[in-house]
Order: structure tokens, then C-alpha cells, then sequence
């Protein structure tokens, strides 16, 4: 019986993944061809399906839950900013989770000292945007606050 130059005592069927992370299977390949199937370390807090195909390793990236906030009330022109984690991990060499913001598909991604900053920001715009609207003139009662009033005024009449 003829040994094996590999030595089976230190190999592992996945490389050991860091704290926070999990290996999960990721499709990589194009759509005309068979895909592969590799196991990626991801994110505690990503929540992509890495079973959806993409065409290379590079491709692989992780986003968190999206939180929205809808700038406008027509649906047909609504201006949506999203924010998400996100992380690149085989794009750059120096990849990093990042905080992502997506105004109207334009996204910035930032770092933690950046993304607090914009937090702050944040805090500041709706302090004054409170400011603001606290300065307005009450808003009319809604309709049925008000045909409940005239009802009352009629003596219980509608």
C-alpha cells in the first residue's frame, strides 16, 4: 500500500472562518456555463442569498437588511435613500465592512468614523426639521374628526 504525500492530520474541509462569520455556499460562474460552488465566510448580519449565481469570486459581495426612508410622497417620484451595511470581500485587498448609502441608486459607502459623522448630521437635519415644523399652524382636523365634531355641535344628528 503506497502512502499519500498529503498529509490528511491538518487539512480541513473549510478554512476557519473569523469571529462573527459563518461559511456559507456561494454560486459563482456564468449563466451559459455550469456554476461552482464555493463556501464563503459571511457576515452574522448579511442577509444576500449567495446561491444567486454571480460570474466571479470578485463578484461576491454581503449587505445587510436595508433601512428606507422616503424623501417624497408621490409614488411615481420618489426619492428613496437606503442605508446598509455592505462588504466587498475579493474586490480590494483592503476591504472592510462599510456603511452603504443609496440616494436614488447613487451609493457612498463609508467607514465608522465617517458614518458616525453622517449620523450626527443626521441628528442635526431632524432637529431642525422638528424646529421647523413646530412653527407651522395646526393641521385641520381629518375628515372624520371633523364630522364627529358637527355631530356633536347638531346634538347627536349626523
Amino acid at each position: 500500500m503506497q502512502k499519500s504525500a498529503i498529509s490528511t492530520s491538518n487539512v480541513h474541509p473549510f478554512p476557519a472562518s473569523q469571529r462573527g462569520y459563518r461559511l456559507v455556499p456561494a454560486l459563482i460562474g456564468r449563466s451559459t456555463e455550469p456554476g461552482v460552488l464555493v463556501h464563503v465566510p459571511c457576515p452574522a448580519w448579511c442577509v444576500t442569498d449567495h446561491m444567486e449565481r454571480v460570474g466571479s469570486v470578485e463578484d461576491v459581495n454581503h449587505q445587510g437588511a436595508h433601512r428606507a426612508l422616503n424623501l417624497t410622497p408621490d409614488v411615481f417620484d420618489r426619492v428613496q435613500v437606503e442605508v446598509y451595511l455592505s462588504e466587498w470581500p475579493a474586490s480590494f485587498s483592503d476591504s472592510a465592512p462599510a456603511l452603504s448609502v443609496d440616494v436614488d441608486y447613487e451609493v457612498a459607502t463609508y467607514g465608522r468614523t465617517a458614518a458616525l459623522a453622517l449620523a450626527d448630521q443626521l441628528v442635526a437635519f431632524a432637529a431642525d426639521v422638528r424646529r421647523l415644523a413646530q412653527t407651522l399652524p395646526d393641521d385641520a382636523p381629518a375628515r372624520s374628526q371633523a364630522d364627529e365634531a358637527l355631530r356633536r355641535v347638531r346634538g347627536g344628528q349626523a
